[in-house]
């Protein structure tokens, strides 16, 4: 698949693992998404953003630490509405298909904050208070509500999420972007620095 020409997206770095005896000919990039503490069941992660090279720092020193391969899919993902360069506030929702958490406004967050921890009471946690966490704090400890959130009411029509999240290789949210596995607009994928392995949509 190539990209359209002009049309908005953004680039996804999935970073991967595999013991070094068991790396693949082949990734059918749809069956994978980077480890997350919380991982979001149906979807893609991936790192994105500034904090993208910081990702892969630790991501290398992970993989180093447990003699394990670290193989990075980068990813170009597409989206039907233009990108929104400033903070998003709750009235400019309808006008987003990719929906920034990181440049959410507070009153957008908190809103949100208010479902997370609806949800979490739903589950009966004990032993941490999510209470006292700020917004972002939240949604990268418990990313994988996100699919609970796109099925609300405002929310239906957006199918890309950049959000912060916790990550197995790094003690610090980094941010991620994420989308279902079976969504349409993945426009190109290759595995880097691994031009033998071939990646399947």
């Amino acid at each position: 698949m190539t990209k359209t020409k002009g049309a908005p997206g953004i680039d996804v770095a999935v970073v991967l693992f595999f013991k070094k005896a068991a790396i693949p000919d082949k990734i059918r990039i749809r069956d994978f998404s980077m480890p997350l503490v919380n991982r979001i069941p149906g979807f893609i992660s991936g790192l994105s953003g500034q904090s993208g090279l910081v990702g892969m720092m630790h991501a290398r020193k992970y993989a180093d630490e447990k003699k394990l391969e670290m193989i990075v899919v980068d990813l170009s993902v597409e989206v039907e509405k233009p990108l929104y360069p400033k903070v998003l506030k709750p009235e400019d929702l309808p006008n987003v298909d990719l929906l920034n958490l990181i440049r959410s406004s507070k009153e957008l967050m908190q809103g949100i904050r208010e479902h997370w921890l609806d949800w979490l009471s739903e589950e009966g946690r004990r032993g941490v208070d999510y209470g006292s966490l700020k917004e972002a704090e939240l949604i990268a400890r418990r990313p994988d509500f996100i699919p609970r959130l796109l099925r609300l009411p405002g929310f239906t029509h957006v199918h890309v999420v950049t959000h912060p999240a916790m990550t197995s290789f790094h003690t610090l949210p980094l941010t991620a972007t994420s989308f279902p596995s079976d969504y349409k607009h993945i426009v190109a994928a290759s595995a880097r620095l691994h031009p033998d392995i071939e990646v399947v949509l």
